[in-house]
């Protein structure tokens, strides 16, 4: 005699989808954690990449960090100027590294100079405008300040020595180009980062180390943290929170982490346009000294 065969009721096809969706409803944030716990850990790998080259530059410049760029403030382009993130590219294994993997913005292609501003024999050019947009974001008021004199500007980028805590000095941190009027990221990153902090508790200015300079050159017109400014790339200095409200950091000695905006402000009563003060240097993150 043969079996007979029974098909599902509906109340039992019901049954078996409330808990397959019951199911899915609990991996799905399992899956984007896992996700984004890998574009943290790929984001950190190509941190600790731009390190390993700026080191592989220190050591062909004398321990000089490298300047912000060549040709100083004004409107440049590949024929004319190169920037800190093309000096240290023949050092690293490739452009990529230089983007966050979490950063899916519209940014300008490694392309977009390639026919108007390449230049003959030169590999390098072509990376001109793609660099202004870099992740990590470079503290180059004070690795490579640019001071402004009576008659001229000059790139000042310190020397490994200077730096009296490696360990406890960021040197590179996630960034962003600018922010939608919906406070979301748009045109990729920056390649230069701002401090919270510049005067300490006394008024002593930490952005000066060279006492005949009249003033500092931004060369990305940025007059400090605006504090409170959810749509503004300066709420964080144009640091950027790309891994679930945590940044990636690296510090002149290498130690690579995330951290929180709140702890890249350590030491520092933070206030718009470096009003607030240095209040801890032990703390303070940005400061060579």
């Amino acid at each position: 005699m043969k079996g007979s065969r029974r098909a599902f009721t509906l109340p039992e096809l019901l049954v078996v989808l409330v808990i397959l969706m019951v199911l899915a409803g609990a991996l799905v944030p399992v899956f984007f954690t896992a996700r984004n716990a890998a574009k943290a850990s790929s984001c950190m790998l190509n941190f600790k990449q731009a390190y390993l080259a700026t080191n592989l530059y220190l050591s062909d410049y004398d321990d000089t960090y490298m300047p912000v760029n060549h040709q100083g403030p004004g409107n440049f382009d590949s024929k004319t100027d190169r920037t800190w993130v093309q000096l240290i590219l023949p050092y690293a294994p490739d452009f990529g590294i230089f983007r966050c993997p979490a950063d899916d913005s519209d940014r300008p292609r490694r392309e977009a100079t390639f026919d108007s501003d390449l230049v003959p024999g030169d590999t390098y050019s072509q990376y001109y405008t793609a660099s202004l947009r870099t992740n990590l974001g470079f503290n180059f008021i004070y690795f490579s300040p640019i001071y402004e004199f009576t008659d001229h500007w000059a790139s000042e980028p310190k020397i490994s020595s200077d730096v009296s805590d490696p360990a406890g000095t960021f040197l590179f941190i996630d960034s962003v180009w600018a922010l939608d009027e919906n406070g979301l990221p748009t045109g990729g990153g920056s390649w230069l980062v701002v401090p919270p902090c510049r005067y300490d508790t006394t008024g002593v200015d930490s952005f000066y180390s060279d006492p005949t300079a009249q003033g500092v050159v931004f060369t990305n017109e940025a007059d400090g943290w605006e504090v409170g400014q959810s749509a503004s790339p300066l709420q964080y200095g144009l640091t950027w929170p790309w891994h679930s409200h945590r940044m990636t950091t690296i510090s002149a000695e290498g130690s690579a982490r995330t951290l929180a905006p709140s702890q890249i402000t350590q030491g520092c009563d933070l206030e718009s346009n470096w009003n607030g003060r240095i209040l801890d240097s032990e703390k303070y993150q940005w400061d060579l000294r």
